[in-house]
This record gives C-alpha cells, structure tokens and sequence, in this order.
C-alpha cells in the first residue's frame, strides 16, 4: 500500500546496507531516518517480508566477482586484472553484451586482457 511505501523503502535500505557495508548502521538509525513513523519492529518486519517474498535470492554473480576468481586462479598480474575490469566495464554501456554470461564476460574479458598485455 502506499501508505507503507517509506517502510518498504527504509526496509530495503536496510537489507542493502547490510550486504553492502562494512559496517552496518544501527537499527536505531533507520527509525530515525524515518521520522519516526515506524517502530523498530515494523521494519524488521518489513525486512523478514520482502527477504522471503524474494526468497532470499537478493544477488547474482557479477562479471566482476567470475573476474576476481578467474584471475586468482590464472595468477593474473595487477595490470592484466585491471585491464579485464575496464573491458567489463565497457559492456556495461552496450545491450548486445546482455545476451551473454557474466562468467563469459568475465573469462572473455580475463583472455583479451592477456593477449593485449603479452603480445607475441
């Protein structure tokens, strides 16, 4: 309902900030920010009813996470990593790439960056 529309909001500020943050802000924070409009426990329990309404899948496996384990594994220098991370980033901006896996992007990214940096 629209009347629930900022408790949705401060709800999904929450769980982003507790998958993206080194530290997460205190719960106390988020009433703040809120004016006070909500308790604390009506945005947990705003929290607990978006996380199982998307089941729990709040992520996919980015072109960059495939990119920092590709890179491991190849033992990739710092140049070559940075190099494939420009690349993905370059495919970003364009929609044809969309049809393509992050894992393909990544390890398509990872193999050019070689072949520009160790040209033979």
């Amino acid at each position: 309902m629209r009347t629930h529309l900022q408790l949705v909001a401060v709800a999904a500020l929450l769980i982003a900030s507790k998958y993206e943050e080194i530290y997460v802000p205190e719960l106390n924070d988020f009433v703040f920010i809120s004016d006070n409009a909500y308790t604390l426990a009506e945005i947990l329990q705003m929290e607990r009813s978006i996380l199982i309404t998307l089941e729990f899948n709040i992520t996919t496996s980015s072109s960059f996470r495939f990119l920092q384990r590709f890179s491991k594994v190849a033992k990739a220098k710092d140049q070559v990593f940075h190099l494939a991370q420009y690349l993905i980033e370059l495919t970003l901006i364009e929609q044809r790439m969309l049809v393509y896996k992050p894992s393909q992007i990544a390890a398509s990214a990872l193999f050019l960056a070689f072949k520009i940096m160790y040209r033979e």
